[in-house]
């Protein structure tokens, strides 16, 4: 048997920096990221990345044997950062990274492309750029698994995964346990993002009967992998040739698809200059998530390959990759999954390197198989195996006909190829091709198949819904999705407005005033919803009711009511170890050891893999003088990072040490103790926590210090000398999240209304909550500083249409702190949508430049303000002279400033008559810069820039030339706008003017009178944004009129269609 050998040591990587985490909370209440919300309060967001790398050491752990070499990096969401095939030429079959470049795609800011991340409890786990917990373990046969963890930045759910590899196999396996460490109930997804660099000669592949795939949301589809249809905007039906979406070459425009059916389970790629690929292998019915994602062959993705990457690929650009991504109880984006109270969820996933035999049609975790029959009826045959097999026996049949049998030697250097033999008969699905006891593959006819999903669509507004289910399912759908712009209060209300009574909705609405820590509103619901329940019969269907109201009245400190409430819910079996544990913790706040433990057996007998549970018991167990830490070491032998387990156990150093001293984790634990009765417990922590230093991580974290740790101190031991300490630390990144936080804040409050850190803090996390007036009121009562001024502006604008006070707000801020470049930037936002004048924003951004070099946001402003004063000049110069780098889905906006300023020169040039000079500016702005970090998107219309160089072409007499290029721009169709395929825009009036100028004058007629229609139409429905929206990072932290900027948008569109209209009465274009 070879040996795995592990390594965990500093390993130096070039690394481009990061801008400080940003200090004032960012509230993005209606941003759109991977389709679902795009929250971000707590964690500090970073919206600067450098341009420049410097050497930076990071925790790594390599772990390799004779066939796989693997590099994970716990610091940067313990990510697999290397996975080579040591059998075929170090072939990386993950996508290989040779410096950390991020680039503005996480959910907080940055992310990094390559290797493979672990993605929850959303896409782009909040936690992608933070650090994990580590721990390695050794298992009798020699397995080495290299444990990571973290508590989930947002909602403190604990994920952990384990990368697993055995001594004599190419196995990759990831072992995951999802815990939620709450008592509510929360969703979840989880998706490995694997990538694969990939070139002309890369292939993705999907199981045989895989003949359909759906966008995000399913919000489209089309046929797989030879798509005959248009697809993100894209006509693939015309593409013959190349319109196989299996194929990156084929696929010109970032593009997502998810497969929705499948009864195998597996996926890979294969890169057929380099003979090798990988393969992926997780249970079909857990995990039925198979994804492919791409930037897209073309300028507008090979953009995003520069931002992300140095390295250049075998394409002679940086290097482009896809992402092959496996989501387990999902299998789209968004697709949550339920998560219970104290629920945990296990699996595994497999990946394993393999070679020669091109993409396979199926696969498990030790073999591959490939049969393909060619055009000529000769068969390609292929076996692959992830570990060695002496005397493998491989056979083919055709019917009853044994066609070969064949005795070989397998293993992963060495695979089992045949492409000798010839297809005899006409039914492909008669072929059998099979290792014996192994693994078995017969065709699939896919013309015999079906589609199974429906194409989605948008639920009605409330009142247009005619049932009370569908309205509470409807809710449900967006409370479980966490849709970003349409919320289910909306739905809930109208469902109590016909009935006020209703069960479901009554304890929909209860739990989510829980969270928001609205008890007593939580309560009411929760007691509407019990009597409705209860009023035929005292024994409900479901004990979720009781359960929450005992969650209201333990946090209101009603513990007799709150134990009856809990009492009850064990008679539903789905809430009965919940509510046994909670019961549990009561009984202990009593020191009524004896019940407790009853309890405690009870919950566990129903759910053993509460990690509290355990904990708590091994606590009574203490108490009662029995043996309780052979339980501790019971629980750390299957989950090794539960610090809580650790600390309990005695070893303190461990605890430190595998936990970072992080301030998160430590609250986390000091909430468990309280609410368990054990506060000198809690104290001993924070004390340990304040006297041992925090870990250092090459990603700083400023979360993993906290004032709350000094305000719980002292809420633990009622000292006011401690609580006057806590009200002396810098606010900066005061951001509490929990509900528990909200309970030493408040009690905080209560011993003195003047304690401004308490007052700010609790005021951050109410607006949270969207306790908005809650928010204001607390703020108001601060002694002002910066960000409170700042907050204030944004409540006075978002929440109560105030523009004078957010105005006010803001110049006050600035006066606190005029070096603030983030408030300095939000308060030029405000003045644009204020309708300030150009002139003088344009004067205060050039009197504080050394704040405008710090932003791109700023940057852009700047620009857009040089163009918009009549300096273009300026404006190119300006957007020339620095790097600029664009949110995932906020692109377009340094182009667009680029493209003006190189429009508005050349219109100059050519009313000056200096034609040649016109003709340079405008096909310029046809050719972006690599410093913008942007380029154009295959599909966005350039109809303005075509016409505006045929133009230029005719006065220099060029007329052949000119003619092409108003052809150009009258045949471009559509455009693209914030990310979004759309029939009409602005440039459609360009459209129509070079049809003008080709006299094509009946067709220009069509264009301008179909802008008017579209405007119009427009103009006559509410503004929305589109529900099925994926990515728009709107992070402006103002909200929108939306009809205000539709109807201006529009009013602008009919504007110029009618002014088309007026030039081809003319029958002349305007120069």
């Amino acid at each position: 048997m070879s040996s795995i050998d592990v390594t965990r040591k500093p390993l130096p990587i070039p690394t481009y920096g990061l801008g400080k985490p940003e200090k004032n909370p960012l509230f993005f209440e209606k941003r759109v990221y991977q389709g679902s919300c795009g929250k971000v309060y707590p964690v500090p967001f970073i919206d600067k990345v450098y341009d420049t790398p410097e050497p930076q050491d990071y925790d790594s752990v390599h772990l390799e044997n004779d066939f796989v070499r693997l590099v994970i990096l716990p610091e940067i969401g313990g990510r697999i950062f290397l996975g080579q095939d040591k059998v075929n030429n170090d072939y990386d079959f993950f996508y290989r990274q040779e410096e950390i470049k991020p680039a503005l795609v996480g959910l907080a800011g940055p992310w990094i492309s390559g290797g493979v991340e672990f993605n929850w409890p959303q896409h782009h786990r909040p936690g992608t750029y933070m650090p994990t917990d580590t721990h390695i373990e050794e298992q009798e046969d020699g397995t080495k698994i290299v444990w990571m963890s973290e508590h989930d930045p947002l909602n403190r759910l604990k994920g952990m995964h384990g990368i697993c590899l055995k001594p004599d196999s190419a196995l990759v396996e990831l072992r995951a346990r999802l815990y939620n460490r709450t008592a509510l109930t929360h969703t979840f997804l989880w998706w490995a993002n694997v990538a694969a660099e990939v070139h002309d000669n890369f292939q993705s592949f999907f199981p045989p009967d895989v003949h359909y795939v759906a966008d995000h949301a399913v919000r489209a589809q089309s046929s797989f992998p030879i798509a005959m249809n248009r697809y993100y905007g894209v006509d693939y039906a015309s593409r013959d040739g190349a319109n196989d979406i299996s194929r990156y070459k084929n696929l010109p425009v970032p593009t997502s698809y998810m497969v929705c059916d499948s009864d195998f389970s597996f996926f890979g790629g294969y890169d057929y200059d380099a003979e090798g690929g990988f393969i992926h292998v997780a249970n079909k019915h857990v995990s039925p998530g198979k994804k492919q994602w791409t930037w897209g062959n073309h300028e507008f993705g090979w953009a995003w390959d520069r931002e992300l990457t140095d390295r250049i690929g075998q394409t002679g650009r940086p290097a482009p990759y896809v992402e092959l991504m496996a989501g387990v109880y999902t299998d789209n984006q968004p697709d949550f999954t339920y998560l219970l109270p104290y629920e945990t969820k296990t699996f595994s996933q497999y990946w394993w390197p393999y070679k020669k035999i091109g993409p396979v049609q199926n696969a498990n975790e030790e073999a591959a198989l490939r049969l393909v029959v060619n055009e000529d009826r000769r068969m390609d045959l292929g076996a692959v195996v992830s570990r060695k097999m002496e005397g493998a026996r491989i056979v083919l049949t055709n019917g009853d006909k044994v066609v070969l049998d064949e005795v070989v030697d397998l293993s992963p250097d060495q695979p089992w190829q045949n492409k000798e033999i010839t297809f005899q008969g006409d039914d492909i699905e008669a072929l059998e091709l099979r290792i014996e006891n192994i693994i078995t593959y017969r065709p699939v006819d896919v013309s015999k198949l079906e589609r199974n999903r429906d194409v989605a669509t948008e639920p009605p507004l409330p009142e247009a819904i005619e049932t009370i289910e569908e309205l509470y399912l409807t809710a449900e759908h967006l409370e479980q999705y966490r849709h970003p712009t349409r919320y289910p209060e909306l739905y809930w209300d109208e469902v109590l407005k016909r009935d006020p009574m209703d069960a479901r909705t009554n304890i929909a609405y209860g739990r989510r005033k829980l969270t928001q820590g609205l008890f007593e509103e939580a309560a009411a619901h929760l007691v509407n919803a019990i009597q409705r329940l209860t009023h035929r019969h005292p024994n409900p269907c479901t004990g979720e009711a009781h359960y929450f109201l005992g969650l209201v009245r333990r946090y209101q400190g009603r513990f007799a009511e709150a134990y009856a409430a809990f009492y009850k819910a064990t008679w539903n079996y789905e809430w009965r170890a919940a509510a046994f544990y909670e019961l549990a913790a009561l009984d202990c706040r009593k020191e009524d050891w004896a019940t407790a433990l009853e309890h405690c057996e009870a919950s566990l007998e129903t759910n053993r893999q509460n990690n509290k549970a355990h904990i708590l018991k091994a606590m009574i167990l203490r108490e009662m003088g029995d043996e309780w830490q052979s339980v501790l070491e019971a629980l750390l032998q299957v989950d090794p990072l539960d610090h809580w387990a650790r600390y309990e156990l005695g070893d303190v150093e461990g605890f430190l040490e595998k936990s970072r001293n992080d301030a998160q984790t430590v609250l986390d634990i000091v909430y468990d103790y309280a609410e368990t009765g054990f506060t000198a417990k809690a104290a001993d922590l924070l004390e340990l926590h304040h006297n041992s230093d925090v870990t250092e991580v090459a990603v700083p974290n400023p979360l993993s210090t906290s004032q709350l740790t000094h305000y719980a101190l002292a809420w633990l031991r009622n000292d006011a000398e401690l609580l006057q300490k806590a009200r002396a630390l810098d606010p900066d990144y005061f951001f509490p999240s929990r509900l528990q936080d909200q309970v030493v804040l408040e009690w905080a409050l209560s011993q003195s209304r003047s304690d401004g850190n308490a007052s700010y803090a609790l005021g951050n996390y109410y607006f949270d909550r969207k306790r908005h007036e809650d928010a204001i009121a607390t703020w108001e009562f601060v002694s002002p500083f910066a960000t409170v001024k700042r907050n204030l502006g944004i409540a006075y604008w978002n929440v109560r249409s105030d523009a004078e006070a957010a105005r006010l707000a803001y110049q006050e801020a600035l006066e606190f702190d005029p070096d603030d470049a983030r408030i300095f930037a939000e308060f030029d936002q405000l003045r644009e949508k204020l309708c300030e004048p150009a002139t003088e924003r344009l004067s205060d951004l050039l009197s504080r430049m050394d704040l405008v070099e710090q932003r791109d946001d700023c940057a852009v402003s700047l620009a857009t303000l040089y163009n918009e004063t009549g300096a273009p000049e300026k404006a190119l110069e300006w957007l020339c002279s620095r790097r600029f780098h664009p949110w995932e889905g906020g692109e377009g906006k340094v182009l667009k400033q680029f493209a003006r300023a190189h429009l508005l020169l050349g219109q100059q040039a050519l009313v000056a008559g200096e034609s040649s000079t016109a003709l340079e500016h405008f096909e310029q702005a046809m050719q972006p810069p690599e410093n913008l970090g942007e380029s154009y998107h295959l599909l966005q219309a350039k109809a303005d820039v075509s016409y505006w160089i045929g133009k230029a072409l005719r006065a220099l007499g060029r007329e052949t030339e000119a003619v092409a290029s108003f052809t150009m721009s009258a045949e471009e169709a559509g455009d693209f706008e914030a990310m979004t395929v759309t029939e009409y825009s602005e440039l459609s009036y360009y459209r129509g003017l070079s049809l003008v100028e080709l006299d094509r004058l009946d067709e220009g007629l069509t264009v301008f009178e179909g802008l008017k229609r579209f405007a119009e139409k427009q103009l006559s429905e509410p503004a929305r944004i589109d529900y099925f929206a994926t990515s728009l990072p709107l992070l402006l932290v103002f909200e929108e009129d939306l009809n205000a900027v539709q109807t201006n948008e529009m009013s602008r569109l009919i504007n110029l269609a009618e002014k088309g209209l007026k030039v081809l009465s003319n029958e002349k274009a305007p120069c």
